[in-house]
C-alpha cells in the first residue's frame, strides 16, 4: 500500500512494508525519477517536474518507508507523476540507467579524491609528527652536550689552584710600596776569655732526715747489727 501527499514544499510518499527490511533497500533519487526497490516492494515513477535530490531523503522504520521529496520551485503540482506509455517508459528506464551510472562513476570519483585526500593528510600528518620527533631528539642532544660541557668546566674549576695560593714574581711598585721591615742592631761580638767565680761563704745544704729511716737505724744498731757505728746511706746523704 503506497500513500502519496503534496505541499507546496514537498511531496510524501509512503510506503507500507509488509516483513521486517532485513538488507538495505535500493533508492533512488533523480531531478525527475524516483525509484524504491526493496523486493518483493518495487516502485518506480517518473516526475512531472523536478525536485532538489540533494535535499530530499527517505526514512525507513519498522512497517514502513518514508520519502520526502522537496519541490525546487514551491507551489501545487496539478500532475505529480508523468503518465508514459510502454514504449516510452523503457526509453526512460535507459536513459535512467545510463543517467544512474554516470552519477555512481562521479559518487565513486569523488569518494576515491576524499580517500585520496584523507590518505594524504593523514600521511602528511605523520610526516609531520617524524618531523617534530627528530626536532626534539636533536634539542636534546643540544642540550646535553651543553650539560656535559658545563660539568667539564666546574670539575676544571674545582681542580684548579685558587687565585690566593698562586705565586706570583714581586713587581718593583710593590716593592717600592710595601713598608720596610725594621730589624734591631746587633750589639758588638763578646770576646773570649775565663771567667772566674769566688764563693764568699761555704754553701751548705741541710737535708732533714726520714723519720722511718732513723727508728729503723737505732732500732737496727740496738740490736747490735754489722757496722753499727757507720753512718747510714741516707745519713751521708743528707750530710
Amino acid at each position: 500500500m503506497v500513500q502519496i501527499s503534496q505541499t507546496e514544499e514537498d511531496i510524501k510518499i509512503s510506503i507500507e512494508l509488509n516483513r521486517l527490511v532485513t538488507r538495505k533497500p535500493d533508492v533512488v533519487l533523480l531531478p525527475q525519477y524516483l525509484k524504491f526497490n526493496n523486493p518483493p516492494i518495487f516502485f518506480e515513477r517518473h516526475l512531472a517536474q523536478e525536485i532538489d535530490e540533494m535535499a530530499s531523503f527517505c526514512r525507513i522504520f519498522k512497517n514502513e518507508a518514508r520519502i520526502v521529496l522537496v519541490k525546487k520551485e514551491k507551489g501545487l503540482w496539478p500532475e505529480m507523476f508523468q503518465k508514459l506509455d510502454k514504449e516510452a517508459l523503457m526509453q526512460k528506464r535507459l536513459e535512467i540507467a545510463d543517467l544512474i551510472v554516470e552519477r555512481n562513476k562521479k559518487r565513486d570519483e569523488k569518494a576515491l579524491e576524499r580517500y585520496d585526500n584523507k590518505r594524504r593528510a593523514e600521511i602528511q600528518k605523520e610526516i609531520q609528527r617524524e618531523t617534530d620527533m627528530r626536532e626534539r631528539v636533536k634539542q636534546f642532544q643540544e642540550s646535553s652536550v651543553r650539560e656535559a660541557l658545563v660539568v667539564d668546566v666546574r670539575k676544571e674549576a674545582k681542580a684548579a689552584p685558587k687565585p690566593d695560593t698562586l705565586q706570583y714574581p714581586p713587581s718593583s711598585g710593590a716593592s717600592r710600596l710595601a713598608t720596610p721591615i725594621m730589624r734591631p742592631p746587633m750589639s758588638s761580638v763578646r770576646g773570649s776569655g775565663r771567667i772566674n767565680v769566688n764563693f764568699t761563704t761555704q754553701h751548705k745544704r741541710t737535708t732533714p732526715k726520714r723519720e722511718s729511716q732513723a727508728a729503723m737505724e737505732k732500732a737496727y744498731a740496738a740490736a747490735g747489727g754489722p757496722n753499727a757505728n757507720v753512718q747510714s746511706p741516707m745519713e751521708s746523704v743528707d750530710e
